[in-house]
């Protein structure tokens, strides 16, 4: 999408307030809403409120009822219950005062008939037009500007069934947005787009919600829900089973309830959001104990390969903040820990050799070496059977000025030394 020099859409007066909703707080209300087809229950008891501003992530596995949530707050399908936007009911409205309220991006941009994209955008604005009435010049450049916002205006004349998925789907958010309501609904916005796309729709669409819009998209991804997301709604089986902020939604318990997955959960200390790991799942879980030495970042890709490989794991000895400390949390590991800047402890020493001699085998990692953790290399002479991962050069990591060299290299000569890449080749 194009860069808009600071000036967005949301500048136009219009598109800021629809008449008859700027003093209503809770812009959307959906109580007790049902829908069936042929007998069978699609949605149960939906309950939630939107207020202006929010990004709503709805979220869970195919067949939770996320598209056909959208679609019943569209008018699209005939619900029981009540739904009322902009404090005004659904039930009783004309599709031409739906479409003033709320504008819907569906996840299929199938479009047969040969309009030009301009022709396609403009079909956003025809609630405001009478009936038989011509565009406006106001209409056209409201559409020119929303494609702009979209960059598709380059697409202006062509034909909309010549055009790629992406594009198609990119027009179509453009027309959703020339309507110029205060609620949007987006059903997997990103679904035909690539990944530079995917992620500018989902930034321009929180963009929106800071100007005062609320949308609410059908998320597939979690992490880009979790990402952009201001609130997610968790659907199971055409019902909520949570609603609430990203870190209160995804939780070990809802992800194992609503996805059958039992997910690692833990804050990324990068983003500072919440973040998941499913492990995969290990045909034989093997009947080893490794223990890790690492710090510095070196260890991380190292837990991750050998957890996933089903093995037993301790590690250590870490300081506090250390990546790889962040890294062992999330997986559970047993892990000995020091103070940072410090040397490690005599206590902490012997606990390391202890694990050390405990496991199967040791790996050390590729790890930058300092008076503070120069007792690592001391421990993993203890090792019965040693790993030495080595991608660069180890007199380039060592910053003792030799003396960690020197017990590095001594633990070469009864040590199996690899790169990081093809540790999978001597792992038993």
């Amino acid at each position: 999408m194009a860069e808009t020099n600071g000036k967005t859409p949301l500048s136009n007066e219009s598109y800021l307030s629809q008449a008859g909703t700027t003093s209503v707080k809770k812009l959307l209300v959906v109580r007790d809403l049902n829908f069936s087809i042929n007998d069978k229950q699609i949605l149960g008891d939906i309950c939630f409120d939107a207020a202006k501003g929010e990004f709503i992530g709805v979220i869970g596995p195919n067949g939770a009822g996320k598209t056909t949530l959208l679609k019943c707050i569209d008018g699209i399908y005939k619900s029981t219950g009540n739904i009322e936007i902009g404090g005004a009911d659904l039930v009783g409205m004309s599709s031409r005062e739906i479409a003033g309220r709320v504008a819907m991006l569906h996840q299929d941009t199938t479009v047969t008939f040969p309009f030009t994209v301009l022709d396609i955008v403009l079909t956003g604005r025809y609630h405001l037009l009478g009936r038989f009435k011509a565009e406006r010049p106001a209409d056209y450049e409201a559409a020119r500007r929303y494609m702009e916002y979209t960059d598709t205006l380059g697409l202006e004349g062509r034909l909309i069934n010549t055009l790629s998925g992406g594009e198609r789907q990119r027009v179509l958010f453009a027309k959703a947005l020339a309507q110029e309501t205060d609620l949007i609904l987006l059903d997997e916005p990103s679904a035909s787009m690539d990944i530079a796309y995917e992620e500018q729709t989902f930034r321009y669409s929180a963009e929106l919600c800071r100007n005062g819009k609320t949308v609410i998209a059908a998320v597939h991804d979690l992490k880009t829900a979790v990402r952009f997301c201001s609130r997610l709604i968790l659907m199971k089986d055409g019902r909520i089973i949570a609603d609430g902020a990203p870190e209160m939604v995804v939780t070990r318990q809802n992800l194992l309830k609503a996805y059958g997955v039992n997910a690692l959960v833990y804050k990324n200390r990068i983003s500072g959001q919440v973040d998941f790991h499913i492990p995969g799942q290990a045909e034989n879980r093997r009947d080893k104990l490794v223990h890790v030495i690492g710090g510095g970042g070196s260890a991380s890709g190292v837990i991750r390969q050998l957890f996933e490989g089903g093995y037993s794991i301790t590690a250590g000895v870490f300081a506090h903040g250390d990546s790889d400390l962040g890294c062992t949390d999330v997986f559970g590991i047993p892990t000995l820990v020091c103070q940072p800047f410090s040397e490690i402890d005599d206590e902490t020493f012997q606990k390391n050799i202890e694990m050390i001699r405990a496991a199967d085998f040791t790996i050390l990692c590729d790890m930058p070496f300092g008076q503070q953790n120069i007792k690592n290399l001391k421990a993993a002479a203890n090792a019965g059977k040693l790993i030495i991962i080595e991608d660069g050069k180890p007199e380039n990591r060592d910053f003792t000025g030799g003396k960690a060299l020197l017990e590095y290299n001594a633990l070469k000569g009864n040590a199996v030394v690899i790169e990081s890449a093809r540790l999978h080749e001597v792992l038993p």
